[in-house]
């Protein structure tokens, strides 16, 4: 029986599998490291849209007030002219 082939057979083996184990960490850790960056883009994201929401809010209720003061004084003028 040829015992280096055996040898080598085994040593082959175990490369493999380590190689294996080895991809199957790295994946692990580029999974990881793209599901953090989706998250951290994702919040960042959610803070300038909430930042962009309060400015809109603020506009509007601006405008509003602004409506609202235009058609107290149409309507201060209306009833003057009566």
């Amino acid at each position: 029986m040829n015992t280096s082939s055996l040898a080598l057979g085994q040593s082959t083996s175990g490369q493999t599998i380590a190689m294996r184990a080895q991809a199957r960490r790295l994946h692990e850790r580029v999974a990881l490291r793209a599901g953090l960056a989706l998250i951290a883009w994702s919040r960042k994201q959610s803070e300038r849209l909430s930042h962009e929401n309060v400015m809109l809010r603020q506009q509007n209720t601006a405008l509003a007030h602004r409506v609202r003061a235009g058609d107290l004084q149409q309507v201060a003028l209306f009833g003057s002219s009566l």
